[in-house]
């Protein structure tokens, strides 16, 4: 291989890698003073029309974050836990439901039966690179969603999860002055 190719390769990955660190950054600033995964979480639910329940666990616990929510077709209640994507879902899993209840893991516009990190970060990475050219749908924050719910329900909740990182919802919350998180 050519000597300037593979300089020019590489000097492309060292750029590609700043302007994913440079977007990600402001993406943070961003979500860290402006948006709350757990309100947009209740919001979507609210939307969808099924009613919300107590969370019996009370901040300051990890915990707390957990938004209930009764399916009518269902005899107990089912979770949506926001989780860092990075973190490891399964110990904190245990302390809020039983083994039997079904999960869901939920990430923009994807959806997975089992935890993957990794298909998680490339999906953060992929849609920060679109961000960077304003061709993302989605703030890529790196806050994904478990969804658990009972045994006996007749499927998963029909839920499209994919506008709690819905961009447009979220800028037309802050332009109106409002919190992003109190839906629309």
């Amino acid at each position: 291989m050519n000597k300037a190719l593979i300089r020019g390769l590489c000097l492309f990955a060292l750029v590609a890698s700043l302007a994913l660190r440079v977007q990600a950054n402001q993406v943070r600033v961003s979500m860290l003073s402006d948006f709350d995964i757990g309100a947009a979480v209740t919001a979507v639910i609210s939307e969808h029309g099924y009613a919300l329940r107590e969370n019996p666990v009370k901040p300051p616990k990890l915990l707390a974050a957990a938004v209930y929510f009764q399916r009518p077709e269902c005899s107990q209640a089912s979770f949506v836990l926001p989780y860092l994507i990075s973190a490891e879902t399964l110990p904190m899993l245990t302390r809020l439901n039983k083994p039997e209840f079904a999960r869901s893991y939920f990430y923009m516009d994807r959806s997975w039966g089992e935890q993957s990190r990794v298909s998680m970060v490339l999906e953060w990475v992929k849609y920060t690179v679109l961000d960077i050219f304003g061709a993302s749908p989605y703030v890529p924050f790196k806050q994904a969603i478990i969804l658990a719910e009972p045994p006996g329900c007749a499927g998963p909740a029909a839920i499209d999860w994919r506008t709690v990182w819905d961009k447009n919802r979220f800028h037309l919350a802050k332009g109106a002055g409002i919190r992003p998180d109190a839906g629309t």
